[in-house]
């Protein structure tokens, strides 16, 4: 290699001669020949990149032209905009690998709705207008594209990429017809989303009347687009390893895609190679989506481009002696904030822009920071009518002024998604749902339906954005069965069997907290399996009740199952009263019921979480007997029941323990043993009584403890509970599979 840079300057350098007029003379001059780094694709292998950048800023080699594919785009326009390699590094470090290259934001941002009805979904399909669809891509790229814009802001005024401060090309695949196409013009951070959109994973990126995929389909090292640039000399950079020979090698969906697509790139890339005049090749048994290992390529990318050291200074020391120019300067800075002058909606077809405009009215015409920005796109992405929120920066005269441009992306008329479930109180059931966006403009429907030993229905429908009050309907029919016990003995079992149907006023604010007012009719009846009293004999029919209702629900945990930080409550207060004529009025009082709960995650270490809760409940009644369905009962291991007012309590068997009034304080120590793997110690202790002077008493005091293991797996959490109480001496196992629902 050192020979070919010595006879690089001794054909090239030296021969270099410009004429000049005058007495037939001939004026001999060196030109310093331009240089460009080209940075080939790769996924997670490319951080090595920066272990290269790191040494050509210590050999003083300045480069004057940049091209890139994929994560050579990503990292060769970095460097483009003027980031050191070190920043460069700090910028990578701080990622949320997993999270964003599986569009997964902040859970405090996604709908309140989809929390509680499209969290357990296992699998999911589009619904187009006639048929069941299939995505486009696994993902949209939606967190990608949001960091690209945070790491690229400070060149949102150059739309001619020769003018940044190292001029700059990416290359993307037309879909249409397989060329490839030079992206050296534009809004930057959307032509590196687009030169990176890895087909199938992400879907295709619209960009200057292209509809494009990864650029490393058919040129994954752009050498002669450079070439062609006027820049006679190029060091390469490149994590390419080649195709597969041994089938054992091709063991996961990326490394069979990266195969696929390294048939069309050979003959681009012979090419490139042969116009390649120094190739730096980065050999490594990481992988394209190895991302949360950056430490370890950035580290192995310094280690391999030092074995090149000398070539490098030698290079940069030939050309700094016919013109010295030092390495290129590293002084970009992200952009803290920007004045917003409008907003512009591109992409809206069912929606109107009020709708989706009034998450960033309050913006317009002020400095903003941009994580506010960030904020609002990320919170608009979360409302779930959107597959993706992009959003472009447009100058506007002088200083940081800009028009925010948001490019929507409008969902499909829904999904449909499906379920499983076991545990030992409701045995196994599956769930199918289905979700409609705008089947009347800014409406949603939600419905689902578990199909087991204990059946259940919903159907929930609510008009406006949430943001603003707007109405609800909701109907909810199930049936289930649970055994009644006094200690270890069992005394009977009780089955539910009801059809309710409400409609409400409904306000969410930022999908974190939700209000509702309304009316719920209830047509309810309970059976007794082995009482034949004539009590028992009266209650075997349905019966109408009605109550008037306010609700008030909040829910900021960082994840559905594993929480490690925020917080979820839940207060309602309900007017209750029988509608049915006859014993129903007599037996059972309108009664005022008032419960709450909250739960918080506390995080105390990278890997443990302490996890502590309350619940209250009172009953406020002239005879105190209000509907059965009311009362407040205690055990089980279920976070989600068929009825409210039942609540999980550790070594208490499932609805073992009941009354008018309830306090429980609940404590669970969270720790993270492997990944994926949990463990949970836990200990609850409370009462429950039908009159509240006897709450405190000590034959209605419950303490019970266990020990649960839980997997993360892809079907919900795969849980072994081990507990007991001061009720039952007797060490009870409880099992649960999958989400709960």
């Amino acid at each position: 290699m050192k020979k070919s840079v010595l006879l690089f300057f001794s054909f090239f350098v030296l021969p270099a001669f410009l004429y000049s007029q005058g007495n037939d003379t001939l004026s001999v001059k060196r030109v310093r020949p331009k240089v460009g780094l080209i940075l080939s694709g790769g996924g997670a292998k490319g951080f090595a990149y920066i272990g290269l950048l790191k040494v050509l800023q210590e050999v003083n080699l300045h480069i004057d032209y940049i091209g890139g594919t994929s994560i050579g785009s990503i990292v060769g326009a970095l460097y483009a905009v003027g980031y050191a390699p070190d920043t460069i590094a700090k910028i990578i470090g701080q990622q949320d690998w997993n999270a964003l290259l599986t569009d997964k934001i902040p859970r405090k941002y996604v709908d309140f709705e989809t929390k509680n009805f499209e969290e357990k979904q296992v699998v999911s399909l589009p619904l187009k207008r006639k048929s069941v669809g299939l995505k486009e891509a696994l993902y949209e790229g939606q967190e990608v594209n949001l960091m690209l814009n945070h790491m690229l802001n400070s060149s949102y005024k150059i739309r001619d990429f020769k003018k940044l401060p190292i001029p700059f090309l990416c290359i993307g695949t037309d879909l249409l017809n397989g060329k490839a196409i030079e992206l050296d013009s534009g809004y930057l951070p959307m032509a590196v989303r687009a030169s990176m959109s890895i087909p199938g994973y992400f879907s295709p990126t619209h960009y200057q009347g292209h509809y494009l995929v990864d650029g490393g389909v058919v040129n994954n090292f752009p050498v002669v687009n450079v070439k062609k640039k006027g820049i006679p000399y190029i060091v390469g950079g490149d994590v390419q390893q080649g195709l597969t020979k041994d089938i054992k090698g091709l063991n996961s969906f990326t490394k069979i895609l990266d195969q696929v697509i390294s048939f069309n790139r050979v003959r681009a890339n012979n090419q490139a190679y042969k116009n390649t005049d120094m190739l730096i090749h980065f050999k490594m048994d990481f992988g394209m989506m190895d991302f949360t290992k950056y430490d370890s390529i950035i580290a192995l990318g310094e280690r391999v481009a030092r074995a090149h050291y000398a070539e490098l200074k030698a290079l940069a020391d030939s050309l700094n002696a016919i013109k010295y120019i030092p390495a290129n300067k590293c002084d970009a800075r992200l952009l803290d904030s920007i004045y917003i002058n409008e907003v512009e909606i591109e992409g809206l077809k069912r929606l109107k822009a009020p709708f989706i405009g009034h998450i960033f009215k309050d913006i317009v015409h002020k400095q903003i920071s941009l994580k506010q920005l960030e904020d609002k796109i990320t919170y608009a992405y979360g409302t779930n009518y959107f597959d993706h929120v992009f959003y472009e920066l447009q100058p506007v005269g002088k200083g940081d002024t800009a028009m925010l441009i948001l490019k929507i992306k409008e969902k499909s008329l829904g999904t449909v998604w499906a379920s499983v479930h076991y545990d030992n109180n409701y045995s196994a059931s599956i769930i199918a749902g289905a979700t409609f966006r705008n089947l009347l403009p800014g409406t949603r429907l939600f419905t689902d339906m578990v199909v087991g030993p204990n059946p259940r229905g919903r159907i929930l429908f609510l008009t406006g954005n949430g943001q603003t009050p707007g109405l609800g309907t909701e109907i909810d029919m199930y049936h289930f069965g649970f055994k009644t016990y006094e200690g270890d003995e069992k005394t009977d079992k009780v089955f539910f069997t009801n059809f309710s149907g409400s409609v409400f006023f409904n306000a969410t604010v930022q999908n974190i907290y939700n209000f509702r007012a309304g009316f719920q009719y209830e047509y309810l009846k309970f059976n007794l399996e082995y009482d034949t009293s004539d009590l028992a004999k009266l209650i075997n029919n349905y019966n109408s009740y009605g109550n008037v209702f306010f609700s008030f629900r909040s829910d900021t945990y960082d994840n559905r199952n594993y929480p490690k930080k925020g917080f979820r409550s839940l207060l309602v207060a309900k007017y209750a009263f029988p509608l049915s004529k006859g014993w129903v009025k007599e037996v059972f009082d309108p009664a005022l019921i008032v419960y709450f709960r909250y739960d918080q995650a506390i995080k105390l270490g990278q890997k443990i979480a302490l996890r502590p809760g309350v619940f209250l409940g009172a009953t406020f009644s002239r005879n105190g007997s209000p509907p059965l369905q009311d009362y407040f009962t205690f055990g089980g291991l279920m976070t989600t029941n068929y009825i409210e007012t039942f609540q999980d309590f550790t070594g208490i068997r499932f609805s073992q323990k009941g009354g008018l009034y309830a306090a429980a304080l609940k404590m669970k120590l969270q720790y993270q043993v492997a990944k994926k793997h949990y463990l949970l110690f836990r200990c609850d202790v409370g009462s429950n009584s039908d009159v509240f002077d006897n709450l405190f008493n000590h034959d209605n005091f419950l303490i019970g403890y266990g020990l649960t293991y839980s997997y993360d797996s892809f079907i919900g959490p795969l849980e072994l509970t081990l507990m007991s109480s001061n009720k039952s001496r007797k060490l009870q196992a409880f099992l649960n599979i999958g989400y709960w629902f």
